[in-house]
């Protein structure tokens, strides 16, 4: 054949082609900020629950949770968690103070209430105690 007799044919313009790449991009940054944010979250919420908390301050609570109507149960309250408060040269004197006052309310069936001065070396030492931390 004869390139002669070859039909001519035109060249069409290019079809667009949509181009979508930008909104691509702005998912991707969306999908990766929602990861990060739960990532986050997730890690946030991991650390609130295991990190370190004083368990001195679980012991004070407990101190200043002392039912002074029950005598017996507050005597052994205040000398277990007083025990291990008792750090510093003050607080073991006023605990050797008060461990003595203490043993009458223990080991008994009946125990009498606990007089004024027993409770106020307890929220003396309690107060102390609040001071230090």
């Amino acid at each position: 054949m004869n390139p002669e007799d070859l039909p001519i044919r035109d060249i069409k313009p290019l079809l667009p082609i949509p181009d979508i790449s930008l909104y691509l991009f702005i998912a991707l940054i969306g999908v990766v900020t929602l990861l990060l944010i739960a990532v986050g979250i997730f890690a946030w919420r991991w650390w609130q629950k295991h990190r370190h908390i004083d368990p001195r301050i679980g012991w004070l609570q407990a101190l200043d949770r002392i039912d002074y109507t029950n005598p017996k149960k507050a005597a052994y309250i205040m000398t277990k968690y007083g025990r291990l408060l008792a750090e510093d040269k003050r607080r073991e004197e006023i605990l050797e103070q008060l461990l003595p006052r203490l043993e009458r309310y223990k080991y008994q069936k009946e125990v009498p209430p606990l007089d004024e001065e027993t409770k106020r070396y307890m929220r003396l030492f309690i107060e102390m105690s609040h001071d230090a931390l």
